[in-house]
């Protein structure tokens, strides 16, 4: 898959199938829509595989002051991207200049002038241009114009819920993670470096590595799960807490900590890069009376998530 930083950057003599959006999580439903883009590339036999993306999300530039949390990283995404077998990916800036292009201008200006597109691909709620004018029948009534044939890919569902990026940052918000993943197609993920914690664990007897990720990375709701963790090509299983640990709370620090207790695993890791996979949520965090009752609840906690492991991995061999 060859990367570029701007559409002016792309270079091809080939015709190509094109399809373009956001692509946050590159769940199910975009891995529909690209499964197709693939499928009709190969079946011209001469034509290219074209994905345009944007970053930053459109919303962070259209409304400012509203928070947008992604489900990708770029780098994520980017790697989500290369497994579906596209051949080029533009990954072009999303400017306020570039939001007042009309859905014409962006066709006639911007991509027709870059990219022999013959055939088009949309998602069912797809709209490009200055102020999404750009709906499947306007651009259905344009496509004569630039020569290219246009289609639109159904809605994927799970459990009757149509799958979306939104649909599924509601879910990890609400702590419905197996939905959630379901619906991404692999587990929820949080990457990040291994940084000095209070100590806390320890004194617990349960010693976390504590995770430094992305500021823009959606964190699910605050509550202990069972994840797996990568780590040096090898994976562990190991419970999560993401919260202020309200027990021993240091100094009315209200942050969200995301720190994780690996089964088994005594090696020091400070500095290190670790994978988290959400793979479901235990309980939420609550505030215990003693040290003491947390350290019992904890407990409670790995029985549990050992316990739930061992289904999983039964449940897997199968």
């Amino acid at each position: 898959m060859k990367i570029y930083s701007f559409i002016d950057e792309f270079s091809s003599f080939l015709p190509c199938v094109f399809t373009l959006g956001v692509f946050d999580g590159v769940h199910k439903g975009h891995q529909k829509i690209i499964k197709n883009l693939v499928f009709r590339a190969k079946k011209e036999k001469l034509f290219c595989s074209v994905l345009l993306t944007f970053y930053p999300h459109p919303k962070e530039i259209l409304e400012p002051n509203k928070e947008i949390f992604y489900l990708n990283t770029l780098s994520e995404r980017i790697y989500n991207l290369k497994k579906t077998g596209i051949q080029h990916l533009i990954i072009h800036p999303f400017t306020i200049n570039f939001s007042k292009l009309s859905t014409k201008d962006f066709l006639q200006k911007i991509v027709s002038s870059r990219l022999k597109i013959k055939q088009f691909i949309t998602g069912y709620d797809s709209h490009i241009g200055k102020n999404r004018d750009g709906s499947f029948h306007h651009l259905k009534n344009l496509s004569p114009i630039y020569g290219f044939k246009l289609y639109q890919v159904n809605p994927c569902k799970s459990n009757k819920k149509i799958i979306s990026s939104t649909s599924i940052r509601k879910s990890l918000i609400k702590g419905n993670i197996e939905w959630a993943n379901k619906a991404l197609g692999y587990s929820y993920t949080l990457s990040g470096f291994v940084i000095q914690g209070n100590g806390i664990g320890r004194i617990l007897n349960y010693p976390t590595a504590n995770i430094r990720i992305d500021n823009k990375k959606l964190i699910p709701k605050q509550g202990v799960y069972a994840v797996k963790i990568n780590y040096l090509h090898n994976t562990y299983q190991g419970m999560l807490n993401i919260g202020v640990c309200p027990t021993i709370r240091i100094r009315n620090n209200k942050k969200i900590k995301i720190e994780v207790h690996i089964f088994d695993f005594h090696k020091n890791i400070y500095g290190k890069e670790i994978d988290i996979l959400i793979l479901k949520i235990i309980r939420e965090e609550k505030k215990f009376r003693t040290i003491q009752d947390l350290k019992t609840q904890i407990n409670k906690d790995q029985i549990k998530i050992k316990k739930f492991f061992q289904k999983f991995n039964n449940h897997c061999e199968k």
